[in-house]
């Protein structure tokens, strides 16, 4: 078995290992999240490459407008003013021909009814 001065100084050994796996740890998180920040990562490639930048978003957008384009709509043919009138003369007709139709319905709903609860004559 190892001796007492043995097992303190392997002791010794792991701590400084783990204090020194600590600090590469914390330096890498450090480093990571440089790395990772989208804000210094923009500034780089904007500072870098403007030109570039530009063409290539030049590039993109005029492609998306070819290929990503609608069909145009067909224009429509201009209508008469008879026509125009006639749908303004219907779209004013229209609440009294409902009136009329609900009021005749209702006459005789209570005419039908009327005849079914009057009473059969004798014979």
């Amino acid at each position: 078995m190892a001796s007492k001065k043995q097992i303190t100084q392997r002791k010794q050994e792991l701590i400084a290992q783990l204090a020194d796996s600590r600090q590469s740890i914390t330096q890498g998180r450090k480093e990571l999240k440089e790395k990772l920040r989208i804000k210094s990562l923009l500034q780089k490639v904007i500072s870098g490459k403007p030109k570039s930048l530009f063409a290539g978003s030049a590039v993109a957008g005029l492609g998306a407008a070819l290929f990503l384009r609608r069909p145009r709509k067909a224009k429509k043919a201009p209508q008469s003013m008879k026509l125009i009138l006639f749908g303004w003369a219907l779209s004013l007709a229209k609440p009294a021909a409902k009136a009329w139709l609900v009021a005749r319905a209702k006459e005789a709903a209570a005419q039908s009814s009327a005849t079914r609860t009057a009473p059969i004559p004798p014979q």
